[in-house]
């Protein structure tokens, strides 16, 4: 018995499926299991909450403790805030305004003195003495002052105090203390590791450090801060969307103790006008759909008065919503080590060169026909071999990434585009391929350490881009579109179709260039995404539901009717975007897996609603213009 090439592939994909789910049990057991988050909050605001509630600090962390709070920000000051703030009772400034003597000393050597009766002096000077060995200690009666090994504007923007206030009262009370050291001009890597060896030995409730400021502390070697966080079994945490310099490859080398940080910063609010309830769904967003585990929260000012019991009602809001999800609250684990599996590697391969094979038929008419046994086995012999290559070496599988993601949102597009007779029939055919393809990238590509965005995916752009000129090559070759290559260029160009071709470039490249951009979204945008995510729970993209799935249903009427056939191209090509954005969804392996499938299913249902919809519309404006069915053998 023969079966036609569109048989193979279905039967195929659902091979690829099968391997998929298999290569995904690591992946699915660590999401099941990683269901801990914290709040933490910044010392200085539990300070700026004691003094307007007139309550001591520890009964502020007290009652914020109940409300998810397992950590407390600990900063490392600069010069400038030491000068603004005397903490620990410290002055900071030029040796020569404060009085030190000295030979070595010159006019703009920085200076730091404490009272010599200070608790702090000691530890100071023991922590300077680690991170910039420069240092000089000068004691007189009733002082201790540092001279540092830099001018007074160098370390004027360079963090080297740690608030030991702070990291005696996360002692105090028990709590753990995330160290958020910045970076220091005169301490390189070494030094800076060996000042993090002396604090992590004197200060234990450190568990987490988290980098402030624009580089990385100890950048660029980094392997000696590494293996002392190692070492004491202190986790990094990058923070979300902030750019740092030594960030990622500090967090390629803390791997796996690497927790993901989310916070949102007081000019970022007020510049996109975000009001509290919006602040909240991001953070539930946060924690629910890229899985971050450690929610930095600020009582800012967003309502004058009662400021306390406003952020108390905030965070008992946000708990609450968290928890309605299935997590509970305390010091979260990291992620356990998985790595790339056989069984996805062969999915991936089924998805790339079945896929690949039976669009080379589509070009050539072939698709429907049955091919020879030694074809098939020839097919079956390269997807192997691909599988091989992508398991072993790494180059292979980044390049087979961007194109197996390409090919099956291709060819799901056209399944869908060429069922126009029986449009469910396509619909649900084109799901199924998404969903097959979707998880054998999710299946191989979706290891730990993709995750946490140590190693991205790199076929992004590819999927966006790619699709849409399969599509084109497909239709030129096979004259769905009316004219051919030569027959374009040769008769002068058509007005309307240069409009649409531009409008639809501007379209391409803005989807390209907003692929994984959050920080260049309108606030009116912003809103919208939040009621649809009130309203569905998991939003679906607005590519697919607004855009893509809407121009196939209309594509599927125009033909019908025999309408626009030199501007259906358009409608064709706008269609494979919904493709696209859907096998973009599951390169998003930050994203629960469950959240990934049903973002693509609420994207496919509501998008071909929507379309629906709007053919029904463009019916009625048919109707009342009394416009008829056009040529059918013209299209």
């Amino acid at each position: 018995m023969k079966f036609s090439r569109r048989v193979i592939l279905l039967a195929a994909l659902a091979a690829a499926a099968v391997l998929a789910v298999a290569g995904l049990q690591p992946r699915l057991g660590a999401e099941r299991n990683n269901k801990t988050v914290a709040f933490v909050i910044d010392y200085r605001d539990i300070l700026s909450l004691s003094y307007q509630s007139g309550q001591t600090p520890d009964a502020v962390l007290s009652r914020l403790k109940t409300l998810g709070v397992a950590g407390v920000c600990v900063e490392e000051y600069t010069g400038d805030d030491m000068a603004a703030l005397s903490p620990m009772g410290a002055r900071y400034g030029a040796a020569s305004a404060l009085g030190a003597v000295d030979q070595a000393v010159t006019r703009d050597r920085a200076d730091v003195s404490l009272p010599s009766a200070s608790p702090y002096a000691k530890l100071l000077t023991e922590y300077l003495a680690k991170k910039m060995p420069g240092s000089v200690v000068l004691k007189s009666s009733g002082a201790v002052s540092i001279l540092l090994p830099g001018a007074i504007d160098e370390m004027s923007f360079s963090a080297f105090a740690p608030d030991f206030e702070a990291l005696a009262f996360c002692t105090r009370n028990k709590v753990n203390a995330i160290f958020r050291p910045g970076p220091c001009t005169p301490a390189n890597g070494r030094d800076t590791a060996a000042a993090f060896e002396w604090l992590f030995a004197n200060y234990p409730c450190i568990r987490n450090i988290t980098a402030a400021g624009m580089t990385v502390p100890g950048y660029p070697d980094l392997q000696p801060v590494a293996e002392v966080m190692k070492k004491h079994g202190v986790t990094f945490s990058s923070v979300e969307f902030v750019k740092q310099i030594g960030d990622a490859e500090l967090t390629k080398r803390a791997y796996p103790d690497v927790l993901s940080l989310h916070s949102l910063t007081r000019d970022e609010i007020f510049s996109k006008k975000i009001n509290r309830r919006q602040m909240l769904e991001r953070f539930v967003r946060a924690v629910h759909e890229r899985s971050v585990r450690l929610i930095l929260v600020h009582p800012f000012d967003l309502q004058m008065g009662d400021k306390m019991e406003t952020f108390c009602d905030d965070l008992g809001s946000l708990k609450a919503s968290i928890g309605e999800r299935g997590y509970a609250f305390g010091w979260p684990n990291t992620l356990p080590d998985w790595n790339s599996n056989l069984p996805g590697a062969l999915a991936c391969a089924l998805v790339l060169i079945f896929c690949g094979w039976f669009f080379c038929a589509r070009v050539g008419a072939s698709e429907d026909k049955s091919p020879r046994v030694a074809e098939i086995a020839a097919v079956l012999l390269l997807s192997a071999a691909a599988a091989a290559a992508m398991y072993k070496v790494p180059l292979a599988a980044r390049l087979a990434g961007g194109f197996s993601g390409a090919f099956f949102a291709a060819e799901a597009a056209l399944t869908a585009l060429e069922s126009y007779r029986k449009p469910w029939r396509g619909a649900i055919g084109a799901l199924f391929i998404v969903l097959a393809g979707g998880l054998s990238i999710a299946s191989f590509y979706g290891t730990a350490a993709a995750a946490l965005r140590i190693t991205p995916f790199s076929g992004v752009k590819l999927i966006l881009l790619l699709p849409p000129l399969l599509l084109l090559l497909h239709d030129l070759q096979r004259r769905i579109h009316p004219e051919s290559v030569p027959e374009i260029i040769a008769r002068p160009a058509i007005w309307g179709e240069l409009v649409v071709l531009g409008v639809m470039m501007l379209g391409l490249l803005i989807m390209v260039l907003r692929s994984d951009n959050v920080s260049n979204v309108p606030a009116a945008e912003v809103a919208f995404r939040d009621f649809v995510e009130r309203v569905l729970l998991v939003r679906p993209r607005t590519k697919e539901f607004m855009i893509g799935y809407p121009a196939l249903v209309l594509y599927w009427y125009v033909i019908r009717r025999g309408w626009a056939a030199h501007y259906r191209e358009a409608l064709r090509i706008t269609a494979v975007l919904a493709f696209c954005s859907a096998a973009d969804t599951f390169c998003h392996f930050h994203t629960l897996l469950s959240l990934s499938v049903v973002r693509v299913l609420n994207g496919w249902w509501l998008g071909l609603l929507v379309g629906a919809v709007l053919a029904l519309i463009l019916h009625l404006i048919a109707r009342r213009l009394g416009l008829r069915d056009g040529d059918k053998e013209s299209c």
